[in-house]
């Protein structure tokens, strides 16, 4: 009886198994929405081939298309085209009183805030060359049409796009074959169609076109079709194109290609995905097709009626057995260049389709199912990829770690009697630590994921920024160190009080609190984003569990805490870092040596671009500007000079510069090589990528979760909390360290040290309550594009700081007027060049260096010192 029992409770598991693993879950969720009603009450719904439509003031408006409605056309039955206009509204259609100039199909179309432009199309008299515009007029409830320029030259089965203010229209049929025109439109200027140059290879029709980011620019993207001539035998095209919109021209791509086989795709649609992929619904291959024209031209050459019957048979055949179209959607990768399939649907996905998108789903409206046939079913499809989880032992790394960051502020807390020991740690940070922290500030979440992200998208042309702040370190340690160390300054800005006066020790002290105010809010925000896309951890919890954690550990343990912190997640980071290449280079079946030359094909190691343009990163736009921006943040942000003070003696504080710099180096070749590696890694493997990543920080995050092992993955996205939560605490404790140093202390001279650390504390924790309500309101909100403005205005401030203290330290001529004078001039100059130039972001703050340092030191020889004596 045992001996029976097992085979069958093996064949039980199998069967379990199978149920469980043997079907690959959808990555994409496919659901009906109302099909459309017959033009006709009470008539039969066929649907439309050729439609045409888009999304107005909420509104999605279709129009046009053709269909057979008395009959199959192989058993002669007529194409007829229409002219009804539908709405959606409230999950249902209804038929709009206004209708098409004319009945029409097989014309472009895009969605403008100003409606739907319709472009081009066909009926049975002729190929038009109109263009016209569907509003939805919302107190009326109904269409209005607005006349538009007429193309230059009639076409229809085209494609357009909308980019910025210009509408493109590329290719289709004119009146007897396929066209490589190439034109676009200014919606503000509404004049007329501007020809552009065609694009290469064959002529093309029905083919797929969508804008999509790619490594230096957007490009638009024609994919697919078919060169067909009149009369003729059609060309099914392989090929796919795109057009750099920046430099304005085509490239030739190649083939189609998925599993190295190239891909006919003729009739399909596409749309947009996440930041840098494109999805390709469905589409008709050439097997059927070619073989069904050949069968028409034969038949129509046919020399008597007998040869005609079997052609005819023959062909009735294939049209009546017809399985369908493509039922798979295919991805293509704009930076790795890599097509993949990445989902089946079983839903019959049809060609000569309408798709357009609306918010996170597309929609897919009626089209041609089979040859002659038509669908009026309408589908919404969104990407939905199965939930990974973040796993028990990551969520308990993830906890664990926290946690011990939480209590190195509870251990330092009880030596925190002082605000000496609150703000530089009493004497009692070796210099190695604090070089650890400087390195770890430096070295935020933002900067972990972001360096990797900027590889992989483009190349090694940032690398110049981190040797910028390299070469700057002799300048910072025999420069700025002994003049804060002989001093013995509390905070960055009490020096510019003994050169100048103190109006410019506050104007100092309150920019760079307003400029950690923003930062803290960022710093929490956009790692948390990343974080939430390939965790799950919502955005709002992240949010929560950095700050309040940061604002305990800062709040109680002071900088010692911040410091100790630091140097833990210096570590877990960089070591995780070196298991992270070392993952990737056993998991990728390509050698090293191959590695390095496909990345230098690809232009993946390009670092120094000579051309003397000043907005784009080129060499003297990155090294330049890099050196000014670490000067001011090395120098003069009180963050770092925070750590250079924890130290007694200047050679301690210069070391501990030096092991900031030891260690930029070799961080920068990792994180770059990272960059180029994840590179190698996806295009080996396109499919382990999600389309749906929107956020290109979370690339490397992505990585960490999906591919390292469990636990691994979990120390290392705890390292980017604890990356992040290391910049805030430096902010924290910095902005209290301003605060009650340059602003409050000198209104209440009187005020005891201890109540003067009670008042340090206090502030730690109203500026992080702060920066966490500010990071949950831009995440719940529509004005991060705002605030990234406010940030970088507030930013541009900071580069007439660092020239402030250039005239102070470098010169004796210049005096508090003029030095004032010229940082009032810098930032009137800066925000002109930052609104009304091209200049590249890394530029400002080095004019913001020279300009204030140019124009105080000018200022200074016109005006007496009237230096305060306050």
């Amino acid at each position: 009886m045992k001996i029976r029992k097992v085979p069958s409770l093996i064949i039980l598991l199998i069967l379990f198994s199978i149920g469980l693993y043997g079907q690959e879950e959808s990555k994409i969720r496919v659901s009906n929405l109302p099909a459309l009603p017959a033009v006709e009450a009470g008539a039969k719904s066929l649907g439309f081939a050729g439609m045409m439509g888009g999304i107005h003031n909420g509104m999605v408006i279709v129009a046009g298309g053709a269909n057979f409605p008395t009959g199959l056309p192989w058993e002669g039955g007529a194409k007829i085209w229409h002219n009804a206009i539908y709405i959606l509204e409230k999950d249902s259609w209804r038929l709009s009183s206004e209708t098409l100039p004319t009945p029409l199909g097989y014309g472009a179309s895009v969605s403008t805030d100003k409606g739907v432009l319709i472009i081009g199309g066909d009926n049975q008299d002729q190929v038009s060359n109109s263009v016209f515009l569907l509003s939805y007029n919302q107190s009326k409830k109904d269409i209005e049409i607005i006349s538009y320029p007429e193309l230059p030259e009639p076409l229809a089965y085209t494609s357009a796009v909308l980019e910025e203010d210009y509408v493109y229209v590329a290719g289709g049929m004119n009146a007897d074959k396929s066209s490589n025109s190439f034109y676009r439109l200014n919606l503000k200027e509404k004049t007329s169609w501007e020809k552009l140059e065609d694009f290469p290879g064959e002529p093309r029709a029905l083919q797929a076109m969508v804008v999509q980011e790619t490594s230096h620019s957007r490009n638009i993207f024609l994919i697919g079709g078919r060169n067909q001539t009149k009369g003729s035998i059609s060309t099914p095209l392989t090929e796919y194109l795109s057009y750099d919109l920046n430099k304005k021209h085509w490239i030739n791509k190649g083939d189609l290609k998925v599993n190295g086989k190239p891909r006919v795709l003729m009739g399909a649609v596409a749309e947009p995905m996440g930041s840098m992929h494109v999805l390709l619904y469905g589409g008709s291959d050439d097997v059927l097709f070619t073989q069904l024209e050949t069968l028409g031209q034969k038949i129509n050459q046919a020399k008597n009626d007998s040869i005609a019957k079997k052609l005819i048979a023959k062909r009735d055949e294939i049209l009546n057995t017809h399985s369908g179209f493509s039922h798979e959607v295919l991805a293509f990768n704009s930076i790795t260049d890599k097509w993949y399939v990445y989902d089946t649907l079983n839903v019959k996905l049809p060609v000569t389709t309408l798709g357009i998108k609306k918010d996170n789903e597309f929609l897919i409206v009626s089209g041609e199912i089979s040859p002659g046939i038509r669908t009026p079913e309408v589908y919404s499809i969104s990407v939905d990829e199965p939930d990974h989880s973040f796993g028990a032992l990551n969520y308990a790394v993830l906890g664990l770690y926290l946690l011990i960051s939480l209590l190195i502020g509870v251990y330092f807390a009880r030596k925190q009697k002082s605000t000496e020991d609150y703000f530089v740690g009493g004497g009692r940070i070796p210099w190695w630590a604090s070089g650890l922290s400087v390195f770890g500030t430096l070295l935020s979440a933002i900067t972990f994921m972001a360096i990797p992200a900027k590889a992989f998208i483009t190349d090694w042309s940032f690398f110049l920024l981190n040797i910028a702040a390299i070469a700057i370190t002799p300048l910072i340690a025999f420069l700025f160190i002994p003049f804060f160390n002989r001093m013995h300054i509390s905070t960055a800005y009490e020096y510019l009080e003994n050169r100048f006066n103190y109006l410019a020790r506050a104007i100092g002290s309150i920019s760079f609190i307003l400029f950690q105010l923003g930062r803290i809010g960022i710093v929490l925000l956009l790692p948390s984003l990343a974080i939430s896309i390939v965790t799950g951890i919502s955005v709002e919890t992240c949010i929560l569990l950095m700050g309040l954690l940061c604002v305990v550990y800062t709040a109680f343990g002071g900088i010692e805490a911040v410091i100790w912190t630091d140097v833990l997640q210096v570590v877990v980071l960089m070591g995780g870092s070196i298991v992270a290449i070392v993952w990737i280079l056993l998991h990728t079946d390509t050698p090293v040596n191959e590695m390095i030359a496909y990345a230098s094909e690809k232009e993946k190691f390009h670092i120094i671009n000579f051309d003397f343009n000043f907005t784009d990163s080129t060499f003297w736009v990155v090294f330049i500007g890099g050196l000014a921006s670490a000067m001011v943040t090395q120098g003069t942000d009180q963050t770092i000079v925070q750590r250079y003070l924890t130290s007694s003696s200047i050679k301690d504080s210069q070391k501990t510069l030096y092991t900031n710099a030891l260690l930029t180096l070799p961080a920068t070749i990792i994180f770059f090589g990272i960059g180029t590696l994840l590179f190698i890694f996806y295009t080996e493997r396109p499919e382990r990528l999600s389309p749906a990543i929107s956020n290109n920080d979370s690339l490397f995050p992505w990585y960490i979760v999906k591919e390292l092992p469990v636990g691994v993955s979990g120390l290392l996205i705890a390292g980017i909390f604890s990356a992040a939560m290391s910049s805030i605490s430096s902010s924290l404790n910095s902005v209290s360290t301003a605060f009650c140093n340059d602003l409050y202390k000198r209104y209440n001279p009187k005020l005891s040290d201890i109540g003067m650390l009670k008042i340090a504390r206090i502030v730690t924790v109203i500026v992080g309550i702060f920066g966490v309500l500010l990071a949950l309101w831009m995440a719940n909100s529509n004005i991060k594009s705002l605030w990234d403005q406010f940030y970088r205005f507030l930013g541009l401030f900071t580069g007439g700081l660092g020239g402030m203290f250039l005239l102070g330290m470098l010169t004796k001529r210049a005096n508090s007027t003029g030095t004032l004078l010229g940082l009032v001039v810098s930032a009137i100059l800066l925000w002109y060049i930052s609104v009304y130039t091209s200049i590249n972001f890394l530029m400002y703050s080095f004019v913001g260096v020279a300009s204030c340092f140019g124009f105080g030191y000018m200022f200074s020889l016109f005006f007496k010192d009237k230096k305060s004596q306050e």
